[in-house]
């Protein structure tokens, strides 16, 4: 088995003594950045929030959730408002996207499925 000092040789890197330096590059990328429930709208807030509700219900069809979801959504187009509920809702699926949740895991529960992640707001 060859050392570090052989492979590097056997790989033309080290000419007699003389060791040639290896450049070695990293590029971070930022993560990707989504708008905090503050930041939006009440048209995109509500945007959110039916397709948060239909989502959920399509894949947690016998949910009692599903009808919460309805009756908030009910509420919400009477009063014109987007109940925050689902701000915190939003935020949680936020950071479980950014990596930056202690309680969830992308991938993991209700709130960690990457589908719901594709609602969020950049």
């Amino acid at each position: 088995m060859l050392s570090r000092a052989g492979k590097l040789a056997s790989l033309g890197y080290l000419q007699g003594a003389r060791t040639i330096p290896l450049r070695q590059f990293h590029i971070s990328l930022p993560l990707a950045e989504y708008r905090k429930w503050a930041d939006l709208s009440t048209e995109d807030k509500q945007s959110f929030i039916n397709g948060y509700a239909d989502m959920y219900k399509e894949k947690h069809p016998c949910s009692h959730s599903n009808t919460m979801h309805r009756t908030l959504i009910g509420e919400m187009e009477e009063y014109g408002d987007a109940p925050y509920v689902f701000g915190i809702v939003y935020n949680e699926i936020r950071s479980i996207a950014q990596g930056q949740s202690v309680h969830n895991v992308k991938g993991s529960g209700a709130l960690g499925d990457p589908d719901f992640e594709k609602l969020l707001y950049k």
